[in-house]
């Protein structure tokens, strides 16, 4: 069998094959599958896309971390979406952290997580001392948040009916106001490819209408995403 993803700005279907489908199910936002394949272990899709293997997962996660600097010797750190905690494993490998924010809006996906993909939650006691785990919209979240952060990481999906708000400029402007001085944010922007239009240069146009600096859109491999390469734009809060 295969698990395949269909893109309907190509009208292309992409597939991995696969074992079995080991779990299916339907959250409060979204459909959950998770996959088992020989090649990327398990595989878990988020409304019929791919969003996590636990093999060859690891260009978005290195990509992501290298661009993750600051000149400081912990930083605090905001991610929004990441509930499958790859990223977070990644991040305390490479970075000083003082205190790690994690704002997940599906529990769902934490705890199909914590199942199929144990080893992205195998962390050190003091490690888990320094995380909080929120379930909660971002949006709504970074709103209220009286936190200030060094770096802020939007792990989210592309603007979907979930994820549209975090997108937005306000949603950027909330973000702004939440870090330091010479704070950084990092936003999966899609692909370089298929989203310049409806992700890219709209969101790179909004960061600077805000007052980001040093704008950056950062491409990368990531084989089992459309046409295999993925992006980051990174900027800075100058003042």
């Amino acid at each position: 069998m295969h698990a395949s993803e269909f893109n309907k700005v190509t009208g292309t279907t992409f597939s991995i094959k696969c074992e079995k489908l080991i779990y299916k199910a339907k959250s409060v936002f979204q459909k959950i599958k998770v996959y088992q394949s020989k090649q990327y272990g398990n595989i878990m899709m988020l409304d019929d896309c791919f969003m996590l293997t636990e093999k060859g997962n690891d260009q978005y996660h290195d990509k992501c971390i290298s661009l993750a600097t600051i000149d400081k010797k912990e930083a605090d750190v905001l991610i929004i979406g990441g509930g499958d905690f790859g990223l977070v494993k990644s991040l305390f490998k490479k970075i000083d952290i003082k205190k790690l924010y994690v704002v997940e809006i599906d529990e769902k996906v934490v705890d199909v997580s914590i199942k199929f993909f144990p080893d992205f939650f195998k962390l050190p006691k003091k490690t888990k001392e320094k995380i909080t785990i929120t379930i909660d919209d971002g949006y709504d979240w970074i709103k209220n948040n009286k936190v200030a952060f060094d770096i802020i990481i939007i792990d989210c999906t592309d603007p979907n009916p979930i994820a549209k708000k975090l997108y937005l400029k306000k949603f950027y402007q909330y973000i702004h106001r939440s870090l330091n001085k010479n704070g950084i944010l990092i936003q999966q922007s899609g692909s370089p490819y298929l989203n310049k239009k409806d992700i890219i240069n709209p969101t790179i146009n909004k960061l600077s209408s805000i007052g980001f600096k040093k704008i950056t859109l950062n491409t990368f491999s990531m084989p089992i995403y459309p046409l295999g390469t993925w992006s980051f734009i990174k900027c800075k809060k100058a003042r």
